[in-house]
């Protein structure tokens, strides 16, 4: 099933000595970045310009999960030093 692009209009403003745009909450849900994430910005040939999320740092969520994930594996016996002693140099 395909997703219908979403098209919208942004504002330029002035912010500092730059200018900015806002991205709605509608289009950050969509696209899944937050504060501190970074956008890829590329300018098409025909002048468009593309923004695409570079990656996500781990939100609190997923470190959850990560933490939950981890506490349920089992602790087996180190091999290392097993490995270790046992091999010939």
């Amino acid at each position: 099933m395909a997703t219908k692009g979403l098209r919208m209009e942004l504002v330029v403003s002035k912010w500092g000595n730059s200018l900015a745009v806002r991205l709605p909450a509608e289009s950050v849900k969509r696209i899944g970045v937050g504060e501190g994430d970074t956008l890829i910005a590329e300018i098409s040939a025909d002048g468009r310009l593309v923004l695409a999320p570079e990656g996500r740092a781990i939100g609190k969520a997923e470190s959850r999960r990560l933490r939950q994930f981890l506490d349920r594996q089992k602790e087996t016996a180190p091999v290392v030093g097993d490995m270790r002693r046992g091999a010939r140099y």
